[in-house]
């Protein structure tokens, strides 16, 4: 039986999604629906079969529940999600209809994990985080987690250094950047939820490729990992960038921290630098990549412990990936939206989605958006070293 999808959020990520999820025989109707009308007809002009586009204000409580209710699933790419997230997940919940994410912010992570006992209570299935960072990231973290039978460290990593040669511009991203590089960063240590400092080294050694300071950042892998295996000591998440640039990005943390910039004039200010930076800087930035120690891939899980008695550190990431980060987050969430149609999630509750799905189930759907340096097979997919 073909089912009813909401997509709310018409951005870059949710027109991905919608374009995506709508080219599957599950999806019988699919309703996007922002508070930009053009935007929203603009994506739905994009995606296949019955698309029907609605305008919301997702602050409306009561329009937001007669329209999830309309629905089976519903798709929230809604951003920022430390405003949005914890609201509309609770309306899900109260509308009894399935949900799934692309949270990217640790604070709202752990507070709609924690609404995992009133989802089942409704018989709601709710998986959040499921984008690239997080989401692809988690389900690495799976991979490295099985394959271990003793697990004390992750570390999830992502790497900026890959894209230095882009144009920075101004946005909610870099808003969202910048407050998850000040302030306090929520880690595990010793088997509990604590408050970390971001942006101090974080030292790895990558199987394989070797020693590398990478520097601590916020995000959701390591409470969502600390929700899904309690019996790991500790997490972290940890950011890949040139050495040169560290000194930068904690005057931005210490400003922010002390209220002499808001993360928006901070934001704006490293966009403002970026843009203004010269040979100088570009020649220091080349100089650290090659002291700064090996390259690491674009989304990582690193974890340390045992099996058979004997210590292991093992890794995981991706030896392709989609063309642009708008592919690398919308796609999984489509995907997780035909997982869960298809009844391939795990059961009822709130969950991240290392506990809702089989990663090799996932990776077997992702792959064929996976084209950069060149398609693999599924089985080739996840990069996966030991030592």
């Amino acid at each position: 039986m073909k089912k009813r999808v909401l997509l709310l959020g018409a951005g870059a990520m949710g027109t991905l999604a919608a374009q995506t999820v709508s080219g599957f025989d599950e999806v019988g109707e699919l309703t996007i629906a922002s508070l930009n009308r053009s935007e929203v007809e603009m994506a739905a002009v994009r995606c296949q079969g019955n698309v029907m586009a609605e305008t919301i204000d997702v602050t409306d409580h009561n329009k937001l529940i007669t329209l999830m209710q309309r629905a089976d699933v519903i798709l929230n790419c809604v951003g920022p999600f430390f405003r949005f997230g914890v609201p509309i997940l609770s309306a899900a919940i109260e509308a009894g209809v399935d949900y799934l994410d692309i949270c990217d912010d640790p604070e709202p992570t752990r507070n709609m994990l924690d609404l995992d006992a009133k989802a089942k209570a409704a018989g709601v299935t709710a998986i959040i985080g499921m984008g690239a960072s997080p989401g692809i990231n988690n389900l690495l973290g799976a991979s490295v987690y099985e394959r271990l039978d003793q697990v004390d460290t992750l570390i999830a990593g992502w790497n900026i250094e890959e894209k230095t040669t882009d144009q920075l511009e101004f946005s909610a991203a870099i808003i969202h950047w910048m407050e998850q590089c000040s302030g306090t960063i929520l880690e595990c240590l010793d088997g509990r939820l604590v408050e970390g400092r971001p942006l101090l080294d974080l030292e790895i050694e990558y199987p394989g490729r070797g020693r590398r300071t990478i520097y601590t950042v916020g995000h959701p892998e390591p409470v969502s990992f600390h929700y899904s295996w309690p019996d790991v000591r500790e997490t972290h998440c940890g950011m890949v960038m040139p050495s040169a640039w560290i000194d930068t990005f904690r005057k931005y943390r210490d400003a922010i921290d002390t209220d002499t910039m808001s993360l928006e004039e901070a934001g704006r200010d490293l966009v403002k630098t970026s843009s203004e930076s010269g040979f100088i800087d570009t020649l220091l930035t080349a100089l650290s990549r090659l002291l700064d120690g090996p390259r690491l891939p674009m989304f990582f899980v690193l974890g340390k412990g045992s099996r058979d008695g004997k210590p292991l550190t093992v890794a995981a990431s991706l030896r392709s990936t989609p063309a642009d980060m708008a592919t690398m987050t919308g796609v999984p969430l489509a995907l997780g939206a035909i997982m869960h149609l298809r009844g391939m999630t795990a059961g009822k509750g709130v969950m991240a989605p290392e506990k809702a799905f089989k990663t090799g189930e996932f990776f077997e759907l992702f792959a064929p958006y996976c084209t950069l340096p060149r398609p693999r097979q599924a089985a080739e997919l996840v990069d996966l070293v030991e030592v």
